[in-house]
């Protein structure tokens, strides 16, 4: 077909195989063994609902082990030991899951591929909430700076969930679960001080009455510079408050109230492009972010089987940096619900409406074509569950339905799996699953978003006033229609077994994703400009539904306790894509500019990743905790990304019941780690560097 624009309606090998090795040889260990159940036949208190950790699937609270999907939980066992300091951290010992920190402060997410700063195809929640309007698909780390000890788990869901979950969740979805305020009662004091990093936090718990408990917290955090290649420094402070009642009106009732307050200062430089001129000039400032945002949820537990729940939320954050500045209002309503219908049937049901505002302000390099942007989204689903031969086979069928008033779209995303329960002990399903994403609002109405590069090879213009060198290019990428809905079709296998003797667990999930409609930015023109105090090549680009592509891999995790004093989790991951580009180029300058956006996307990830960690009971009160983590090399777009194989440890002295003291060394194999390859990512690429620091944690 001839080009055109949319129209409003479309990272060695002995590593590797070292790891698939254990993991073959550990799965032989199988055997009968039954599944955790519940302390009786009637409800479920909510202590035993917290105390088991739980899996997103379909929005609904289910053992991990029946999860009809691929899924990954950090409980708060592995919180406490994992040698890390924050949630994007800690997703780098999930399968599957590619954290990148091009910069101080700055991580980028991927899940099976297609790795974003802004743009991501991966979903990040706070207790069921996107605390992100729709101008933004990406992940700011200031925003999930939250108190590590009162995080109860950390939960991955593989596959599309874009109708129940949220319209980013393309790929995946990250949920982050914090604690009741029933089970953080008293004061806990941390602080820890190292070569990088400097924090403190504080938090206090107390029961109001019989029914309610309530805390208050806060934490500041000063991060140094990494290590940057011009001379310019991106410290990153921090500071975060929040608080949590929750009250129990009845042994099946649960009304929740939260909310919390951030700042984020975060050093950041980039290049400034000027048409008028032709510069392109190095600049150092920062990124702020502040914001607000507060939750009310009720839960009912009537039994195992039957659950209700209704949430509101309402949010605010203010951005101001060099790429954009934006106030974000979002605010919300949902209700969900789980009914069992005679002993062969459940089913399940999901219904909100969001509305996000975005007040815009042009900065040094964007402008937008709007100086307030909206949209109101309206959501339902229902999965409907039938067993059909009684703790053997279960289907499981449901449809998505969602309405963006914005781009007047209507999207329809159906599933279905087949769960097979070969004995007590194992599982095994097969899932089809749809997503359709709607754009982010921001992306229909840049009206000019500029940037610039060194040319490859400069050109010399001969002239009669002599020979003119250009040396750079200046890009300007606008956007001024309404895109088309991402697709994605998604395939999954899976086998879950718990191993002899509660040792563990193995499960091995496989997947192929079929993409469309992605948006690419495309070239619309290029021109010499010759009659500028500096010359420099325009580049003209605009963005569209522009590819298409396939995924394919798998995931497979070990938990492993391998004798009463240590345990081993062993995680391998891997995945291929590729990506064609669904338009035909004009000419050449086209073409180059659509391989450049392909290239943005193919094997934009790592093909190989995987990590090991260990834990050991040195003594009665010492622990030791390492984290070996290897993720391949990849080469896109942007250039090579080098493999990263590195190590990271936690020491641990209970001194006391409530007094504990770490040390936790991140990166311990080279003194720096240069992991800057992220698509979407307009500031200027650092090294992470080698950092030790001392963690104490009072709690009374």
């Amino acid at each position: 077909m001839p080009f055109q624009l949319s129209t409003p309606r479309s990272r060695s090998t002995l590593l590797t195989t070292g790891v698939i090795g254990l993991l073959a040889l550990a799965s032989i260990e199988l055997g009968a063994q039954s599944i955790p159940e519940s302390s009786g036949s009637g409800p479920i208190s909510l202590e035993e609902l917290a105390n088991t950790p739980a899996i997103i699937s379909s929005r609904l609270e289910s053992q991990i082990f029946n999860a009809p999907s691929g899924s990954f939980v950090f409980d708060e066992e592995d919180i406490a030991q994992l040698p890390v300091d924050s949630i994007p951290e800690m997703l780098r010992y999930a399968p599957g899951v590619h954290i990148v920190r091009p910069s101080n402060g700055i991580w980028g997410m991927g899940i099976r591929g297609v790795n974003s700063r802004f743009f991501n195809r991966a979903l990040f929640t706070v207790d069921e909430q996107n605390v992100y309007a729709s101008i933004f698909a990406g992940l700011f780390g200031s925003q999930h700076d939250l108190l590590m000890e009162d995080v109860a788990s950390v939960e991955v869901a593989y596959g599309p969930g874009g109708g129940t979950w949220d319209n980013n969740a393309v790929n995946g979805l990250v949920n982050v679960r914090m604690k009741t305020a029933f089970e953080t009662e008293g004061t806990l004091l941390t602080a820890n001080v190292g070569t990088e990093n400097r924090g403190v936090a504080a938090r206090i718990g107390w029961a109001i009455d019989d029914k309610t408990s309530a805390r208050v917290y806060a934490k500041a955090n000063i991060r140094d510079s990494s290590l940057t290649r011009f001379p310019y420094g991106n410290d990153w402070d921090t500071a975060r408050t929040g608080f949590r009642v929750d009250h129990r009106p009845t042994n099946h009732d649960l009304v929740s109230v939260s909310g919390e307050a951030f700042y984020s200062d975060l050093g950041y430089a980039y290049n400034l492009a000027d048409f008028e001129t032709g510069s392109l000039d190095f600049v150092a400032d920062s990124e702020r972010l502040a914001g607000a945002n507060t939750q009310i949820k009720w839960t009912r537990n009537v039994s195992n089987d039957s659950s209700y729940s209704v949430r509101s939320w309402f949010g605010y954050s203010d951005l101001d940096a060099a790429y954009a500045a934006f106030g974000m209002w979002t605010a919300g309503i949902e209700a969900r619900g789980r009914q069992k219908w005679g002993d062969a049937h459940t089913v399940s049901f999901n219904v909100g409406s969001a509305y996000d505002e975005e007040h815009t302000s042009s900065t040094l390099a964007s402008d937008f074509t709007s100086p307030v942007l909206n949209s109101f989204v309206m959501y339902s689903g229902i999965q409907d569950e039938w067993v059909l031969s009684p703790e053997q086979l279960t289907l499981s069928w449901g449809v998505d339905f969602r309405h963006d008033d914005r781009s007047n779209n209507t999207t329809i995303s159906p599933n279905a799996s087949l769960i097979f329960e070969i004995d007590e002990s194992s599982r095994a399903w097969l899932t089809y699953s749809q997503s359709n994403r709607n754009p982010p609002v921001s992306l229909s109405v840049i009206e000019s978003l500029r940037s610039g590069k060194a040319l490859d090879t400069p050109l010399d213009i001969s002239t009669p006033g002599g020979t003119l060198t250009v040396e750079h290019s200046l890009a300007d990428a606008m956007s001024n229609m309404l895109l088309d809905a991402e697709v994605m079709d998604s395939i999954e296998a899976g086998y879950r077994v718990l191993l002899l003797d509660e040792k563990g667990s193995f499960t091995l999930n496989a997947f192929h994703y079929g993409y469309d409609n992605l948006i690419g930015r495309v070239g619309v023109s290029n021109a010499l400009v010759l009659d500028t105090p500096t010359p420099y090549v325009k580049i003209n680009g605009a963005y569209d539904n522009l590819l298409k592509g396939d995924a394919y891999g798998f995931e497979t995790s070990l938990d492993w306790q391998f004798s009463p004093k240590h345990r081993a989790r062993i995680n391998y991951s891997y995945k291929r894509d590729s990506f064609e580009s669904i338009v035909t180029p004009e000419n050449a300058f086209q073409e180059d500019f659509i391989n450049f956006s392909i290239g943005e996307f193919d094997h934009s990830t790592p093909d190989h990743m995987a990590t090991l960690n260990l834990s050991s009971e040195i003594s009665d009160d010492w622990n030791l905790d390492t984290g070996l983590r290897y993720t391949s090399s990849y080469n896109f777009a942007k250039g090579l990304q080098p493999e990263i194989f590195q190590l990271d440890a936690r020491l641990t002295w209970q001194k006391t019941e409530s007094l504990r003291l770490s040390l936790v060394g991140r990166n311990l194999l080279d003194s720096t780690t240069q992991e800057a390859r992220l698509k979407d990512f307009f500031g200027h690429w650092t090294e992470v560097k080698r950092e030790v620091y001392l963690e104490i944690s009072a709690q009374f």
